[in-house]
């Protein structure tokens, strides 16, 4: 399950991350930018679900059908 780092202090989230370490960097990386490394009250990490964004989609629908074709003209050649 893909994990967040949400930020109460910015109000902010992280963009989805497919494993804990992936939002526990993040979240280093943001206090150490926005907040002098300092904790802010209330941070955390949490599993969110995870939903393709429409351009992910697209990529995948256009390498399925590269795919398709691939084996379509591989078995039309033999």
């Amino acid at each position: 399950m893909p994990h967040r780092y949400r930020c109460p202090l910015c109000g902010t989230d992280s963009r989805p991350y497919l494993t804990r370490p992936g939002a526990d960097a993040h979240a280093r990386r943001h206090r150490d930018e926005h907040h002098g490394g300092d904790h802010p009250i209330g941070e955390r990490i949490r599993e969110t679900a995870w939903r393709p964004t429409q351009d992910e989609r697209t990529a995948v629908a256009v390498a399925v059908a590269v795919i398709v074709v691939a084996v379509i003209v591989r078995a039309l050649g033999n």
